[in-house]
């Protein structure tokens, strides 16, 4: 079951710390796991290939490369586990259970945690099954349009380089892929060819963003929105799409996707006119 748990913490004390915190925040989580299931984190760090979480920057840096933090106010971080293994071991991250997690030598307290949209708008979960219905239930009605709320920096790699635009085969192909490697409910391969050749970018509100990564390398990535419009009609494909699409809350999209880039969701019609285009570079992600 795919689960999205935002913890709201705060740092013990006032300090000065990196704008970004992702690749710490991504340690602690594996502290966490380790604590847990020493293998299991062990093949987690291990493995060149997809991986079964997420983590996000730490909501609420203001983007700069310092920042001043504070005690008395609430920040965000958002951990997406994609295997049961992971849930199972997450049932104990409780604000009462969790010692404060080191971030680059600072400590932060737990404060709250949040596992349903009505508590967080970044929160929730679903089965794989859940997710699947497009194709499993077969409903009358499947959209030919898809936007998404990229709200932190989106890139792909691509021949050994980094490509920051959402095209439609990197998009789905890395949902693919993610799903593949999570799901025993298997997409075929030629879903990306579909992407490719039968989708179009429809409309888009798009800037780039950069954001450092290991060695003060800098990365750049697209945060905004992107939509993506089926010009083929057939139902299955459009199907896989839409199970893919909603299956990016979970996954994210793109690489990176462990050290804070890719958070991205599906916007519904009712989210479209109202959607905040909050990015993760010191905003807090939210409706």
């Amino acid at each position: 079951m795919p689960q999205a748990i935002v913890f709201t913490l705060r740092p013990l004390t006032t300090a000065q710390v990196a704008g970004n915190l992702s690749r710490a925040a991504h340690a602690a989580i594996l502290r966490l796991i380790q604590q847990a299931d020493p293998a299991l984190a062990a093949r987690i760090h291990d493995d060149n290939g997809r991986k079964p979480l997420t983590v996000s920057n730490i909501w609420g840096l203001a983007g700069e490369p310092k920042v001043i933090v504070d005690p008395a106010r609430d920040y965000h971080l958002r951990v997406t586990l994609l295997s049961d293994e992971l849930e199972q071991i997450a049932t104990d991250w409780t604000p009462a259970a969790l010692a404060p997690l080191d971030l680059d030598g600072l400590e932060w307290r737990i404060t709250a945690r949040a596992d349903s949209s009505a508590a967080h708008p970044w929160a929730g979960s679903a089965t794989y099954q859940e997710l699947a219905q497009p194709l499993l239930s077969r409903p009358d009605q499947l959209p030919s349009v898809w936007t998404f709320h990229l709200a932190s920096p989106t890139t792909f790699r691509q021949r050994g380089l980094n490509v920051p635009l959402p095209l439609p085969d990197l998009v789905f192909g890395s949902l693919l892929e993610q799903w593949n490697a999570s799901s025993e409910l298997a997409l075929p391969d030629e879903v990306r060819r579909f992407a490719a050749e039968c989708l179009a970018i429809n409309r888009y509100d798009l800037r780039s963003v950069a954001s450092p990564t290991s060695g003060g390398v800098i990365q750049i990535g697209a945060v905004g929105r992107c939509s993506f419009r089926a010009i083929n009609p057939d139902r299955y494909w459009r199907a896989c799409i839409d199970v893919l699409a909603r299956f990016a809350f979970f996954s994210g999209i793109g690489a990176g996707t462990t050290r804070g880039f890719g958070q991205a969701r599906l916007l519904t019609k009712t989210d479209q006119p109202r959607q905040r285009e909050a990015v993760d570079n010191g905003d807090t992600l939210s409706d």
